[in-house]
């Protein structure tokens, strides 16, 4: 009979146990998801930057960028980078991707082939002289695109998901809210590094962001993620 009560008692601490761990695993998941965002599944977004670099905004942007552990990449300018070669080196050091937004940021559709070609070209070599030969994507300007130069291009082409308008003198606040609104799991997030707003605008949008469960990358690791393959000559966008 003794025997009998020890067990009882026994399989009574068992089921308490069981209870208190239930109890609190359900608790767990009511914070995780108090603020409506479920964390079982992480989303991924790459931010990407047109137009600089700038020697004042690209810069307080770097900052900023490593002050918050965060990956971009940026589309520049070839006279550009020419002029601020320590601002790309410095990007390029601290994991930034570089890509190519033509050497004086033209329409590419109302150019010819060979007018193309050299707008692509300097930039790269513009680049290179400072990092380092290697592959480059490219993103037309004013996402402008056409058969001539799909028929030749010899890099992938990246446009974008949310297009934030940062460059138009919109309010910091505004551009946060209708981005977070906005943006999706592998979305392409389009920025400019030498908008008057752009700098309070992407931080606000970083730290939404990561609150909501997203992870920043750039375009290869975002596109690796997501088993993409990068193809010379395509133009990449995600279709909603």
């Amino acid at each position: 009979m003794k025997g009998f009560y020890v067990m009882t008692a026994a399989l009574v601490m068992i089921l308490v146990s069981l209870i208190i761990s239930t109890a609190r695993n359900m608790s767990d998941v009511a914070d995780s998801s108090s603020d409506g965002v479920k964390e079982t599944e992480e989303r991924l977004v790459a931010l990407t930057f047109d137009d600089g670099p700038d020697p004042e905004k690209t810069t307080a942007l770097l900052d900023m960028l490593k002050e918050k552990g965060v990956s971009a990449t940026f589309f520049m300018i070839g006279a550009y980078v020419e002029e601020n070669a320590e601002i790309v080196k410095r990007m390029d050091a601290e994991g930034h991707q570089i890509g190519v937004h033509t050497y004086s940021h033209v329409d590419l559709g109302c150019l010819t082939e060979a007018e193309q070609r050299e707008e692509i070209e300097k930039t790269r070599q513009a680049i290179w002289s400072v990092v380092g030969e290697r592959e480059l994507v490219v993103r037309p300007p004013f996402g402008r695109i056409n058969k001539v130069l799909e028929d030749w291009i010899d890099s992938p082409m990246i446009l974008w998901d949310v297009d934030t308008l940062d460059w138009t003198g919109k309010a910091a606040e505004e551009i946060i809210m209708e981005t977070v609104e906005s943006v999706h799991d592998g979305d392409i997030i389009l920025m400019h590094d030498i908008s008057e707003n752009g700098l309070e605008g992407a931080e606000g949008i970083i730290d939404e962001l990561q609150r909501m469960g997203y992870t920043f990358l750039t375009i290869d690791q975002l596109f690796y993620c997501k088993g993409i393959e990068l193809e010379n000559g395509v133009t990449y966008r995600y279709a909603r």
